[in-house]
């Protein structure tokens, strides 16, 4: 199994401004409930972050299991405390991750919105009449020590504030924008841009993985190196009303914002574009070039940084044009009772990766003032004889796909994403599932329903994996 980012946390011990350790204590405890709040509060105005339990915040070491109750760090245990303290009332997510035989509690904080998180109540007081841990009416925001205190800095005061007019554009300015503009179509040098950079994104996983199989053992050699030519290589650009490309400013901390938010939606103990932590595999500032012109783009999970083989590679850009690409290797094939290769892709998974990706694309365009379409780019490799199935043992259809590779450029509107997002995922997935159409056997414009889709992520045990609301 992948270990996720959120080990990672735990093993590089590094405290910074998104991330809040602590011993383990009784949260039922008033104080420690006032205290936990601020925290909660000072990460989601900070742009979302985690809190992690059982990690001495002195030492930053992990202190092994203990004797409290695991109830005092369950969904519901967290969640009262918001409930209680503050608004508005984030819906954080908590995870239990496993480090050394133990499991430690990290809780998910998402990002505030369009209004930044505000303490509605008091902590109790001291035989004093002093109110400790959290004051109501008080904003809390993170600052160096880690330490998580009442805003007062303007330039701090301009940082939120920017963030909360970002949303509120999205919600405000830009429907009514959008509902008055004509549609523009990208231009046609954005749209090569895009196929450009994942074309390259593609082409350099293909030679990662080259590299990779030559230093495994022999018996991985034949796995790792087929997965060089059997992937699926995913790629958005974000365009503003006149067609062209939206730029990002801060890719590293737009990178982190979105993750956190990409652990309510599309998490299945890994993720799309994931930033691990720790400094071998930690992403990286890189300069490429893409049709004679320079950019700069974050890179993660670049292979030759890794000793850990696991059942499928991935690695991915999100370039500060405004574009992102993903690659992934598939998991699916496996050998049948006779030796021979059954190949085949599950609904689940191509479900699981386009949602990824759109789930990635939604977040990430809500983060940035102006975005008016998404153009999607999908090229999937390696499909030549590949049927469509549930599972191991079960075919959805007997239909063989007959070609290689399946390339399709599908623009959206940024309020068809944003609005109405089930709706935006048929419009991705439909083309792909038609390879196999049969009819009797399958139809994918009846069969794709949000039903179907829902019940294939329920079948992630512990996953997030949650559509938008239209």
């Amino acid at each position: 199994m992948p270990i996720s980012d959120l080990s990672e946390l735990i093993t590089a011990g590094n405290e910074d401004l998104r991330v809040e350790f602590k011993a383990w204590m009784d949260t039922s405890q008033s104080e420690v409930k006032a205290n936990l709040a601020r925290h909660i509060a000072a990460l989601a105005n900070h742009g979302g972050g985690y809190l992690i339990f059982g990690i001495d915040d002195k030492t930053r070491q992990p202190q092994g299991s203990t004797d409290l109750s695991p109830s005092l760090f369950n969904q519901d245990a967290i969640s009262a405390i918001v409930k209680r303290y503050l608004d508005p009332r984030l819906q954080v997510v908590v995870e239990r991750v496993q480090y050394s035989g133990v499991a430690y509690p990290v809780v998910i904080v998402p990002s505030h919105e369009a209004r930044p998180v505000i303490a509605v109540a008091d902590g109790p007081q001291d035989a004093k009449g002093r109110v400790g841990g959290i004051r109501k009416g008080t904003i809390y925001i993170r600052a160096a020590g880690p330490e998580s205190v009442a805003i007062s800095e303007p330039d701090d005061w301009n940082t939120l504030l920017e963030r909360c007019l970002s949303h509120r554009s999205d919600l405000l300015g830009k429907i009514l924008r959008q509902s008055i503009a004509k549609q523009t179509q990208p231009s046609a040098r954005n749209i090569e841009l895009l196929l450009a950079a994942v074309n390259n994104t593609a082409d350099d996983f293909a030679v990662q993985i080259a590299a990779l199989a030559e230093r495994v053992p022999s018996k991985e050699r034949e796995r790792v190196r087929a997965a060089g030519g059997q992937f699926s290589a995913l790629g958005y650009a974000l365009l503003d009303g006149e067609g062209e490309l939206m730029e990002i400013e801060d890719l590293r901390g737009m990178s982190d914002r979105v993750a956190v938010a990409m652990h309510r939606y599309a998490y299945y103990g890994w993720a799309s574009f994931l930033p691990l932590t720790y400094p071998e595999r930690a992403p990286q500032v890189r300069t490429g070039t893409l049709l004679a012109k320079d950019l700069g783009y974050l890179e993660g999970m670049r292979l030759e940084n890794t000793g850990l083989l696991t059942s499928a590679f991935d690695y991915w850009r999100i370039y500060e044009c405004g574009i992102a690409v993903t690659v992934e290797s598939f998991r699916e094939d496996r050998s049948g009772s006779s030796g021979d290769k059954v190949r085949h892709l599950t609904a689940l998974q191509i479900l699981i990766r386009i949602h990824s990706l759109l789930a990635h694309a939604r977040l990430l365009g809500q983060e940035i003032p102006g975005v008016h379409q998404v153009v999607v780019r999908m090229d999937w490799r390696g499909l030549s004889g590949r049927q469509l199935a549930w599972d191991e043992m079960r075919v959805v259809s007997p239909i063989k796909v007959a070609d290689d590779r399946f390339v399709k450029t599908v623009a959206l509107s940024w309020s068809d994403l944003r609005d109405t997002y089930f709706s935006a995922l048929r419009r991705i997935a439909l083309p792909f599932f038609n390879l196999f159409r049969n009819a009797g056997w399958l139809e994918p414009d009846k069969w794709l329903t949000r039903e179907l889709v829902e019940q294939e992520f329920g079948k992630m045990q512990g996953a997030a994996l949650h559509l938008f609301e239209d």
